[in-house]
């Protein structure tokens, strides 16, 4: 299923196997050239994530954000509640198929 790949992607960033940097080249590449159909429950949360990294700005520290920009502490975070969303909506999904 396509969806792991941003699972994936996700899960490298909040455990810091990739950079704050490689996160946001790839996931914002990967979304805007997605071409797999998805739900509008999935879409949202991906959609959520592509929201925050286009506000990610490496020159904002955390307690300085604003509505249109965000530190890479704030960026975890929501990268971290997205990936429960993905991870519940994943599991209700196998329920159905199995």
């Amino acid at each position: 299923m396509f969806v792991f790949k941003y699972k994936r992607l996700m899960e490298d960033f909040i455990n810091e196997v990739i950079t704050v940097e490689d996160f946001e080249r790839d996931y914002l590449k990967i979304f805007k050239n997605e071409t797999e159909r998805m739900g509008s429950t999935l879409f949202g949360i991906l959609n959520g994530v592509f929201e925050a990294v286009d506000c990610y700005w490496h020159e904002c520290f955390p307690g300085q954000e604003t509505a249109f920009e965000i530190s890479e502490q704030q960026l975890k975070k929501e990268i971290s509640e997205a990936l429960v969303k993905l991870n519940s909506l994943l599991n209700n999904t196998q329920i159905l198929f199995n």
